[in-house]
């Protein structure tokens, strides 16, 4: 029988890479590795460009051009650390983490933030820096004392962009709302259909990670309202003990709240944010939450959501163990406090009652 063999040198360098530009990121960084030709053609940032564009589409925008460096591999190093999800599995953050800069500013950092319903991107958005919901102005005393305040103070991002958006019935929103609207458990729906990415970037180091855990870790209705969801997403972020948090972990949370109204025809994203906490339930004040979040960009990967969907249930029964614990903590105190009262009582009863 005929050995039959496919000669790649036989197939111009354009057909090439028309092929590859037809794969996903793994394949083509496997492909890349298979010879020389297609590892060439494998860095041309053009392909790696169109697989962050149609991944996140956050990145296409105008916006976000200059955030993203075309040369040094920038969107093959984006796509390489945005595209895993992040995972808590290492033991040993003390001696993983590289050394951390004297001061981190929210500037330093940009957010890509994309939403889908049914791999469908029904929003997208790109906030260079951090936002800061306070005005600075430009006396530097009162710069430096109003970023002394923030840095201390709990942190919470809330893209106002996306705050408030109406997705109306139409080529952008009908597949949303007639799925969920039909459904009797929106919740399982909403659970199984939406998707979200938070991609976090160092822009003067070029790292990414994506903070969010793409597929909601838990979907709630708020009964008091009229057809309000919250869904979370996040990671859990193993974190140095020089921060002295509970268990050496945080939990980056990303909260969504949108609201569905089937007269209308069309559903609305009411706040989307982001905050960091501990195991214990409290927020990370602002400095804190930066070292954090700068420490998140060197965590280890995982494709498996699995995996971090277990690290999010394990860091939740850390927390509700703290939580119990201080409930037992408040009612022994209580008891002990009504025990001493009603000895003080039966004393001055006994003192003042005639023997």
């Amino acid at each position: 029988m005929e050995h039959l063999q496919c000669d790649l040198k036989c197939l111009s360098r354009d057909i090439l890479a028309d092929i590859m530009a037809r794969l996903d990121g793994s394949t083509l960084a496997s492909a890349a590795c298979t010879c020389s030709d297609l590892r060439g053609i494998a860095r041309n940032q053009r392909l790696w460009k169109q697989l962050c564009n149609s991944t996140w589409p956050s990145t296409a925008l105008d916006e976000a051009q200059h955030l993203i460096s075309s040369s040094t591999d920038g969107f093959r190093r984006f796509y390489a650390d945005s595209y895993p999800l992040i995972s808590n599995d290492h033991k040993d953050a003390n001696n993983y983490f590289p050394i951390q800069p004297t001061l981190i500013s929210p500037s330093n950092f940009a957010l890509f933030i994309d939403v889908y319903y049914r791999e469908k991107c029904i929003t997208s958005s790109v906030l260079d820096g951090i936002p800061m919901e306070t005005d600075f102005g430009q006396d530097d005393d009162t710069t430096t004392g109003l970023m002394s305040w923030v840095l201390n103070c709990p942190f919470k991002v809330v893209p106002s962009d996306i705050n408030d958006e109406d997705i109306e019935d139409g080529d952008d929103g009908h597949d949303f709302v007639s799925l969920v609207g039909k459904a009797d458990d929106r919740c399982n729906e909403l659970k199984e259909g939406i998707r979200l990415s938070w991609v976090l970037l160092d822009k003067k180091r070029g790292k990414a990670g994506n903070l969010s855990s793409w597929k909601p870790l838990s979907v709630k209705k708020i009964w008091a309202s009229n057809g309000d969801y919250i869904l979370h997403f996040g990671c859990i972020i193993p974190v140095q003990e020089s921060l002295q948090l509970p268990h050496n972990l945080a939990k980056c949370l990303i909260v969504a709240r949108c609201n569905i109204e089937e007269k209308q025809g069309y559903s609305r994203w009411k706040e989307v944010s982001m905050h960091i906490e501990d195991t214990s339930g409290a927020y990370v004040n602002g400095g804190k939450s930066l070292i954090i979040l700068n420490q998140a960009l060197y965590c280890s990967r995982s494709n498996n959501r699995h995996a971090v969907e277990k690290g999010y249930i394990q860091f939740e029964g850390r927390k509700q163990e703290i939580i119990r614990k201080k409930k037992l903590e408040e009612t022994l105190a209580d008891w002990l406090c009504i025990s001493f009262e009603v000895v003080i009582l039966l004393i001055l009863g006994y003192r003042l009652l005639p023997i």
